[in-house]
């Protein structure tokens, strides 16, 4: 890489940056207040005709409405437009009888009616039939007592096929114990 030769760099720390102002003039204490310099021209005086001293044109105000006349004197109750059912002692407002409540809407809409505890406990009767199948006995607890409570729960909810879940994994719980057993005699007598 190549180097540049230095130049020097302008900072412009010798040309003026402010125009120079003119110089203030000094007034003597003692000079009367017609030497002084104004720095504003005179504000005029308010006139009684003009009340509005310094705005060129000014409006006059503007002439506003009367107030509305008070409302006539009588009774405030019942208001206008309502009916007063029945006679009413004196000084006691009557209002219209609300209509009576109606019957709720029916009910619309999807009702969810998918038997998901059944579903994940039959998905625990799948696990633990896999669990078995590969002689790992771990799945089988975990999974298996999972898929009962859930195929009861099921059940309990009103899911059709929650008993059969929770039957289904009491069967393979029962089978996995069953070759665990076995497999400890076979092992145990070799």
């Amino acid at each position: 890489m190549g180097t540049e030769p230095e130049r020097r760099v302008e900072l412009g720390k010798d040309t003026p940056r402010v125009q120079d102002a003119a110089e203030p003039t000094m007034i003597a204490p003692s000079a009367p207040p017609a030497a002084w310099p104004s720095a504003a021209p005179p504000v005029p005086a308010a006139s009684p005709e003009l009340p509005w001293a310094g705005i060129e044109h000014a409006m006059p105000p503007a002439e506003l409405p009367p107030y509305p006349p008070p409302p006539p004197p009588g009774p405030v109750f019942p208001a206008p437009g309502y009916a007063v059912p029945g006679p009413a002692p004196y000084g006691v407002p009557r209002y219209p009888v609300p209509p009576p409540p109606q019957a709720l809407p029916p009910r619309y809409g999807y009702v969810d009616s998918t038997p998901i505890w059944s579903i994940l406990s039959f998905c625990c009767v799948a696990a633990s039939v896999l669990g078995g199948a590969m002689l790992c006995g771990l799945p089988v607890l975990i999974t298996a007592p999972t898929g009962i409570v859930l195929g009861v729960v099921g059940h309990s909810k009103g899911e059709q096929m929650g008993k059969w879940a929770a039957i289904a994994n009491g069967v393979v719980a029962a089978l996995a114990a069953f070759v665990v057993v076995l497999l400890f005699v076979l092992i145990g007598s070799a």
